[in-house]
């Protein structure tokens, strides 16, 4: 049997397998122990961003639900990231809250947001309901505001280290590293799972043909509804973790470049796909750090770093311009159509196969 090719299920235990193909498996597999063993191969710093993409892939994927599987492109992403901070601070503060409840409430708070934010879903489609989800990330950022200036914080709301029970308080990177870590993988589980469900089935009925799954008695509006709540709801807990991890909420931060960068997380990555929200979030939050070791490095004129947030808009923009016109599915959608097709079919040229297959 090849490592590239996915073989044909004989039955439903076969049928229900995560990884389908050999290699797979093996690059899964060998992912996850580079995962375990990697903050003792690097340093601090590293593991640092390591983490900061962790908490951007929570955000991508939940993203990727709504957008990727249900085709309802939304802008609400920095809105339901700053509920869920803010839900967290806000319950640390004034109820001292323990930490797994902040998490909860976070959690069902992004959830009720987002129903909120899908109910014009049902009427709206395309860039109606684009500006809809704009409108909600606005009211959410000045309620939000709202309270930070009304309690007296100007520069932002600190909040200390979470104890997540047994007397184990996450109060370094390598903590952090290896809690994310186990989060992130239990989502991904869930989340690889749910798209086999008739809940997945469903939101991608609405996202391929909205009209014909309704004819087959798909119920648009409810699934509708369910995607947002369920996606913003795993955004809210990205958020709530991003305040944890920072110590500190500012109601500043969270403005509508965050939600497109979000986007272009999975753009860049792959719409549709859990695998292409690790990608994207990781290529997105790597890139600055990138281009700031590009000036150092080559010593370019100071004159740069004062123009670098426009010098990496540009840069961002540029990708995502670039991606939707020659790979509008991504890095996963590169892989899957050019890259595993050409050698599963090696050493046969892959045109030709296509050619012989039609």
């Amino acid at each position: 049997m090849s490592l590239w090719k996915t073989p044909i299920a004989s039955n439903y235990k076969k049928d229900m397998v995560l990884f389908d193909y050999p290699l797979l498996r093996i690059w899964v597999g060998s992912m996850i122990v580079l995962g375990l063993i990697l903050p003792f191969l690097t340093s601090s710093y590293f593991i640092h961003l390591m983490n900061l993409c962790f908490l951007a892939t929570l955000g991508a994927i939940g993203l990727n639900i709504v957008t990727g599987y249900t085709g309802l492109v939304s802008l609400g992403t920095g809105g339901f990231l700053c509920a869920g901070a803010f839900i967290a601070v806000i319950l640390n503060i004034e109820l001292h809250t323990p930490f797994w409840v902040n998490i909860i409430a976070a959690l069902v708070g992004g959830s009720i947001l987002g129903l909120i934010a899908g109910l014009p879903a049902l009427r709206l489609k395309g860039i109606y309901l684009l500006l809809s989800t704009l409108a909600i990330h606005f009211i959410i950022v000045y309620f939000c505001g709202r309270y930070q200036i009304l309690k007296g914080y100007i520069g932002g709301i600190p909040i200390s280290d979470p104890n997540i029970g047994a007397g184990v308080v996450l109060n370094t990177t390598i903590k952090w590293y290896y809690f994310l870590l186990a989060i992130l993988i239990m989502v991904t589980i869930f989340c690889l799972n749910i798209e086999r469900t008739h809940i997945g089935r469903a939101w991608i009925a609405l996202r391929d043909r909205d009209i014909v799954a309704n004819i087959l008695g798909v119920n648009v509006g409810y699934y509708k509804l369910l995607s947002f709540t369920f996606s913003s709801g795993l955004i809210g807990v990205a958020g709530c973790l991003t305040a944890y991890y920072v110590h500190f909420v500012a109601y500043e931060e969270f403005t509508i470049w965050t939600s497109v960068i979000y986007l272009a997380m999975i753009i860049i990555g792959g719409i549709g796909s859990i695998a292409g929200s690790y990608f994207g979030a990781f290529i997105v939050t790597f890139l600055p750090y990138f281009l700031h070791w590009i000036v150092e490095s080559f010593r370019l004129p100071t004159r740069m770093e004062l123009y670098f947030s426009s010098v990496e808009q540009a840069v961002f923009g540029f990708i995502m311009i670039l991606f939707l016109l020659v790979e509008p599915m991504g890095l996963v959608g590169l892989w899957r159509l050019k890259v595993r097709p050409y050698f599963e079919l090696w050493p046969f040229k892959y045109r030709r196969a296509i050619a012989t297959r039609r």
